[in-house]
């Protein structure tokens, strides 16, 4: 009869572990969804300035190779042509500069939901031994006296 009561009082509490590591469980899975769109943005971003810096770039060599082209004929032509390869150039490095720091800036993808679902886990395992009537391990007085002296020892 004992053991009966045991069940229906255990039953309770679990069906309550469970019920919150399902309601925590949607709540990290819209966490993490929302996570994933603002990776995406930031990830579009970041591709946005690269093909700017890129075409830019590649103006900045067309227009190199026309004012060494032209060095040696007319002065007008060398004029703008240099000042044309020193214009894109210009915007080539800014926008270069621009997608370096936006990326640098960028946080690691998901951090925040891997440290949310760490401390859930933790507070699950905690939960599931109180309701276990396990008490929590801790360390012994004993066995750390005994690694303090084991490790002198090696000294």
């Amino acid at each position: 009869m004992a053991s009966g009561t045991n069940q229906e009082r255990s039953s309770p509490g679990l069906y309550t572990l469970l019920g919150q590591i399902a309601d925590g469980l949607s709540t990290r899975l819209q966490i993490a969804s929302i996570e994933l769109s603002v990776a995406r943005d930031n990830a579009g971003k970041a591709a946005f300035y690269g093909i700017l810096a890129g075409f830019f770039g590649l103006f900045s060599l067309v227009f190199i190779s026309i004012a060494l082209l032209v060095v040696f004929w007319d002065e007008h032509r060398v004029f703008v042509a240099c000042a044309l390869a020193v214009f894109y150039t210009v915007i080539f490095l800014y926008l270069l500069g621009r997608a370096r720091n936006f990326a640098s800036t960028l946080p690691y993808s998901f951090a925040e939901s891997k440290q949310i679902m760490q401390a859930d886990v933790n507070s699950f395992r905690g939960a599931l031994k109180r309701s276990q009537g396990t008490p929590e391990e801790a360390p012994a007085a004993g066995a750390t006296v005994q690694t303090k002296e084991a490790d002198n020892a090696g000294k």
